[in-house]
């Protein structure tokens, strides 16, 4: 078939670049120090969710407020899904969220307010003298999707908060054979560390593999024992020989992977068939296999995008949101059925809040947003954070209802690495920023993780 050194090295290439790869400089996937096993999902809503239409004031003067601000972009306080508490405010739900509202009576859904990126805590009055230190690009999709995900808005860095926690886990507690970060939507900077990357898996059809590659297959047994024969062969030059060897273990592995995938009993919980809710099943289908992986902790990574709602945020929003509620509560369901719902926990992440006024069709580029947290080790039932005051004259108030953050990324954060396993002292490694905003504190900065 005319096949040449070049050509199958080659084709190796291409498959590692796909995202089949390896994470051969490894990562920790042995158990947290608790010895139980734990995994961090991380969900972005890519394009800057309205999360102000999310999670909406429900006391009566406070959702005066709410709809005298957002005007055409309000949704009725009657189709808003009220949520148990105490106080004189109180919070509802859109209704398009419904599933997570059960979550959230169950104690197993938390919501922090009005998180976003800040350099340093930020003060009203510097912003408008335009001496505080502001993110990078600060309304920019571009710099405030990778902000989320590095938690470093001062730095342009591929270095993500995922990577960083596998790079100083991996450091303190061996490296095993697959990647503690699995990514079902590629490439992506919140996995990426000094040392770790993430593995790549497919929606539908899981592990990706080298097209042709197949021992088991007597019609693709030329090209196995070709590549296999190049694989073994004694390189003296030193970067082919490693190439060789990173390939070698990285078909081994990926088979090993699959076969735990194709060999795992199919989950009793239904998961719908869009593309998010493939991503979640398959998720739920590696966490089913964790110990044949001899994985003892993992974070995911999933995105789900379309959320740049400039026009009909409305309408778009009644579409999509079931959606996100329906796969979530769908994950939550399916651990619950592996006996692992307090082990996992589901967090949401977005590019930024939108502004709480209208551009006539929509909502533009904000600053501070809602996120969710879900799982059983979550102190849910509660929200976490400062939700502003939604008026005009509110001084957090940039512009156009584009909030300051009252809640830093490095504090959300650092709730969820303290719970993963990374002591508190570790905690300016992985989050450098975080001295910030607790100067001299040490545990929980938010208290939603029990």
């Amino acid at each position: 078939m005319g096949f040449s050194r070049r050509r199958l090295l080659g084709h190796g290439a291409v498959m590692a670049a796909a995202g089949s790869q390896l994470s051969l400089l490894g990562s920790a996937a042995h158990a947290s120090p608790d010895g139980e096993y734990r995994a961090l999902v991380c969900v972005l809503l890519a394009g800057g969710a309205d999360s102000f239409n999310m999670l909406v004031p429900y006391d009566q003067a406070s959702y005066d407020d709410y709809a005298g601000i957002r005007a055409d972009l309000a949704l009725p306080r009657d189709q808003l899904i009220e949520l148990p508490g105490s106080g004189s405010r109180r919070f509802g739900l859109h209704p398009g969220l419904a599933p997570l509202a059960d979550h959230y009576g169950a104690g197993d859904l938390a919501l922090v307010a009005n998180v976003g990126t800040l350099v340093e805590p930020t003060d009203p009055e510097a912003v408008a003298q335009g001496s505080a230190r502001l993110p990078l690009g600060l309304f920019s999709h571009a710099d405030q999707i990778a902000q989320w995900q590095t938690s470093l808005p001062d730095l342009r860095t591929a270095s993500g908060v995922g990577g960083r926690i596998a790079d100083l886990l991996a450091a303190a507690r061996g490296i095993p054979p697959i990647s503690m970060n699995i990514s079902l939507s590629g490439s992506n900077v919140f996995q990426a560390g000094a040392t770790v990357s993430s593995y790549s898996v497919d929606a539908d059809e899981g592990v990706r593999e080298v097209a042709g590659y197949d021992p088991d297959d007597p019609e693709s047994a030329l090209f196995t024992q070709a590549l296999d024969t190049l694989l073994a062969a004694p390189y003296p030059d030193p970067f082919r020989r490693a190439y060789a060897g990173q390939l070698r273990e990285a078909i081994d592995v990926g088979r090993s992977f699959r076969d735990a995938l194709v060999a795992a009993p199919a989950l009793a919980t239904t998961f719908q068939a869009d593309p998010f809710s493939s991503s979640l099943a398959q998720i739920a289908r590696i966490i089913s296999v964790r110990e044949q992986l001899d994985a003892g902790c993992q974070t995911f990574f999933v995105t789900f995008g379309g959320w740049d709602h400039h026009d009909d945020v409305l309408e778009l929003q009644a579409e999509m949101l079931p959606t996100l509620a329906a796969g979530l509560d769908s994950l939550q369901r399916a651990l619950v059925e592996l006996s692992v719902a307090d082990r996992v926990t589901t967090f949401t992440i977005s590019d930024f809040g939108r502004t709480l006024t209208s551009n006539g069709k929509g909502s533009d580029h904000g600053w501070g947003g809602h996120q969710l947290v879900l799982g059983g080790g979550v102190a849910g039932g509660a929200l976490y954070g400062d939700y502003p005051a939604l008026v005009a004259d509110n001084p957090l108030d940039v512009g156009r209802g584009r909030y300051i953050p009252t809640t830093s990324v490095d504090e959300f954060y650092a709730e969820l690495a303290l719970w993963f396993g990374v002591v508190d002292s570790d905690l300016p490694l992985v989050l450098p920023n975080l001295p910030r905003f607790r100067s001299g504190g040490s545990g929980a900065p938010l208290g939603f993780m029990a």
